[in-house]
């Protein structure tokens, strides 16, 4: 059975190895070596995974198969989408599965507990990034009402990549 929990500051160390590994699987065959390293020497430092933690209406989930970490979710508050969608937002900002995991709906789960924190904060609006180059993840956002409203530049290494931005009206 899987089952959702928040994280605390002690998770960061497992969250962290969760978060490098599933990156690599879903993004090495798209990038370069170099550009995935880059990435994750930057981003995903024990450092930044604190600094993560620590702002304000930032909430990491992970979902678990009886205590072992099988994806993992980040909710957080953020003004990048207030130009078009006000300031009563929240940014669905990470959401993983291990592919050791996929297939087993748990993305299902993990979309459904980001909905219902956007419900519980009574925001107007859930958005989210996408890379363009990412049809099965487009999909399964539009599959749950999210539509493309803008777009980003994403940092990968010494690559700009274009992220698609997706708004789902909540409230």
């Amino acid at each position: 059975m899987i089952t959702i929990r928040e994280l605390s500051v002690n998770d960061i160390p497992a969250l962290r190895e969760l978060a490098i590994r599933i990156y690599r699987d879903t993004f090495s065959v798209s990038n370069t070596e170099e550009n995935m390293e880059s990435f994750i020497n930057m981003d995903y430092t024990l450092d930044r995974f604190q600094a993560e933690f620590r702002e304000q209406g930032s909430h990491y989930f992970f979902a678990e198969e009886e205590g072992t970490p099988a994806g993992y979710l980040r909710v957080r508050k953020n003004d990048e989408a207030e130009t078009y969608l006000g300031k009563n937002t929240i940014e669905l900002h990470r959401i993983y599965i291990d592919q050791k995991y996929q297939g087993r709906k748990i993305g299902v789960l993990l979309m459904q507990h980001a909905i219902n924190i956007a419900q519980e904060l009574k925001v107007d609006w859930i958005w989210l990034g996408v890379w363009e180059k990412n049809p099965r993840a487009q999909k399964f956002y539009e599959q749950w009402g999210f539509e493309r409203f803008s777009e980003h530049i994403f940092q990968m290494g010494d690559e700009s990549q274009t992220d698609w931005l997706m708004k789902k009206r909540i409230s």
